[in-house]
């Protein structure tokens, strides 16, 4: 599942958003457990802010709103991870696919944080 690094903190306005997210994990180890058994892996991928068209996009949109560039708001959303950038969409589809593959095949039950080091769980 392509799940939301919203279920790992809190923010004013987010709380319906973060309880259908946490439902989903809760629902990902559910279905682990109940799966395990025949082989089925269930994980759960978590990505925050996703650097491409879509958030640059809207990034564009609150430079023009407050007045400033889309490297300044960029620059200010990145600051709080480790990395001091925001994973790539190929950097998300990267850890889905790895999820996916054999490569994880002792993997199950599990949500795997991309977001550059933003927040840990």
């Amino acid at each position: 599942n392509v799940n939301s690094m919203v279920v790992r903190h809190s923010q004013a306005k987010y709380g319906a958003y973060k309880m259908a997210k946490s439902a989903l994990l809760a629902m990902s180890q559910s279905l682990a457990t109940e799966l395990g058994e025949q082989g089925i892996r269930v994980n759960s991928v978590l990505p925050g802010y996703i650097w491409g068209s879509t958030l640059e996009s809207y990034f564009n949109h609150q430079a023009g709103k407050y007045g400033t560039t889309v490297d300044e708001i960029y620059k200010a959303t990145a600051a709080a991870s480790d990395l001091k950038r925001l994973p790539t969409e190929n950097e998300v589809a990267s850890a889905i696919l790895f999820m996916a593959s054999d490569l994880s095949s002792g993997i199950t039950g599990q949500a795997l944080d991309v977001n550059c080091g933003e927040y840990k769980a």
